[in-house]
């Protein structure tokens, strides 16, 4: 919110829709706006809806001409991987000047893709990285996310659309490629890797 208010106030080029706090609200503001840039926190959470790179890969579905820029706390490079897959247009990390903001909007609005000077220096000095981690896959991330935050197979399966045998194949192989023989083991790698918030982490263990 911040950020969007500071893009308002300091942009007489960009023309600000509105500002919303909630995936419900957006989603809503969307259906009955002509906007063609969107701005989106990817920590915001929903209630039984989706979020995250779920969220992402709904509006490019639906919304196939809107152009995306995800706002990041987390430097992960295979978070943004994960992200930029998505077809999402700039990734701007919350810790880079907020007027990184700015020149994400315009260079999306232009057909470009624009990548906040954090963001950029993480991908290039990732290199090789963890290769356990580079493994997964966008669908297996948010499903280690999803039931890491204390969602249940079935609840995840609703939340995305898909079968039950489906995402829990996608979780049984996802902790095979992280090297976690049961949920404790897939907890401290997910955590040590930064492919879920510490709030998640604590839900997933006293859930």
């Amino acid at each position: 919110m911040v950020g969007m208010e500071f893009v308002a106030a300091n942009s007489r080029a960009i023309d600000l829709i509105g500002a919303c706090a909630s995936i419900d609200d957006f989603l809503t503001l969307l259906r009955d706006s002509s906007g063609e840039v969107a701005v989106i926190d990817y920590s915001i959470r929903g209630k039984n809806r989706m979020e995250g790179l779920a969220l992402l890969g709904y509006l490019q579905r639906t919304y196939s001409n809107l152009r995306i820029v995800s706002l990041v706390s987390h430097v992960n490079p295979v978070i943004i991987r994960s992200i930029l897959e998505q077809g999402v247009s700039a990734v701007v990390s919350k810790f880079d000047d907020v007027g990184h903001i700015i020149t994400a909007i315009h260079v999306s609005y232009g057909g470009g893709r624009y990548l906040s000077p954090l963001i950029k220096n993480t991908l290039g000095e990732a290199g090789e990285g963890n290769q356990r981690a580079r493994k997964l896959s966008p669908r297996e991330i948010e499903v280690i996310r999803l039931y890491l935050s204390g969602l249940s197979i079935q609840k995840i399966a609703a939340l995305l659309n898909k079968g039950k045998q489906t995402v829990s194949a996608q979780k049984i192989s996802a902790m095979k490629k992280l090297g976690a023989k049961n949920d404790i083991e897939l907890i401290k790698s997910a955590a040590a890797l930064d492919l879920v918030d510490e709030a998640d982490v604590t839900r997933a263990i006293f859930s």
